[in-house]
């Protein structure tokens, strides 16, 4: 299986809540076996916040990730619980030196003593909320690469949707007809709301169709919801058409 193939599979497995078998522990387990394997980092650690405020440990790809973890709760100290803290990713690369240290006086020689010259912290976060943090630990004193960094990120990103969306009862396929029905009936309203446009503004479609998503992006608003307005009559013509063109102008 080459690296495209594995890529599709973890996305796919990372993002089926509905799945009969789905479970949050295991979904957890599949990221870090995901961050190591298609990623490659050494181990991977990941900690999600408690209702208290603190960070608990929901899994590690080995025991010397489950040291480094629960060596940053103990200390008090740690790339991961610096990511958590600010909502940024850290990169701790070359452990062994001064600056790093320094910065993590307890940490930093216990990490590099287990065999981790560097340590990279992202954040679990949904909605820019951040809920855990996943620390990639890896041999290599110079890290992973800024392109490993950004698909370890978008696998935890997408890891962390999933466990929002979770339910702990299996979904029914009444649910699942549900959602496909409300996806079905929201692109009708698109489709509604781009003629309208479309013919109010004498354009194409493929023009009113980018018109609506302008109007959209610019206000922070779904594109669902812009369309109803203008369905509804709640948000004239002229209003979004104005700015779009004033967008592109």
């Amino acid at each position: 299986m080459n690296r495209e193939q594995q890529l599709a599979e973890a996305f796919v497995g990372l993002t089926d809540t509905l799945a009969d078998d789905f479970d949050p522990v295991v979904l957890l387990d599949r990221l870090a076996g995901h961050v190591v394997d298609i990623v490659g980092a050494d181990d991977v650690g990941i900690m999600m916040a408690t209702a208290r405020g603190g960070l608990r440990t929901m899994s590690a790809s080995d025991g010397g990730a489950a040291l480094v973890e629960l060596l940053q709760l103990r200390t008090g100290e740690g790339p991961c619980l610096d990511c958590f803290r600010t909502g940024r990713s850290v990169d701790a690369v070359r452990l062994a030196d001064a600056a790093a240290v320094e910065r993590w006086p307890r940490l930093a020689p216990l990490a590099a003593q287990a065999g981790y010259l560097a340590v990279h912290a992202l954040p679990l976060r949904v909605n820019h909320q951040v809920i855990g943090a996943l620390t990639v630990l890896v041999a290599d004193p110079d890290g992973l690469s800024d392109d490993e960094l950004r698909l370890a990120q978008a696998l935890a990103d997408v890891a962390a949707v999933a466990l929002i969306h979770y339910r702990p009862d299996p979904a029914r396929p009444s649910d699942v007809l549900t959602r496909v029905q409300a996806a079905v009936s929201a692109r009708a309203t698109v489709d509604m709301a781009t003629g309208m446009l479309a013919e109010g503004g004498l354009l194409e479609l493929a023009d009113a169709g980018r018109v609506l998503r302008i109007y959209a992006r610019r206000h922070g608003g779904r594109l669902t919801e812009v369309a109803q307005a203008l369905v509804r009559r709640e948000l004239e013509l002229g209003t979004v058409l104005a700015d779009a063109t004033g967008a592109t102008g």
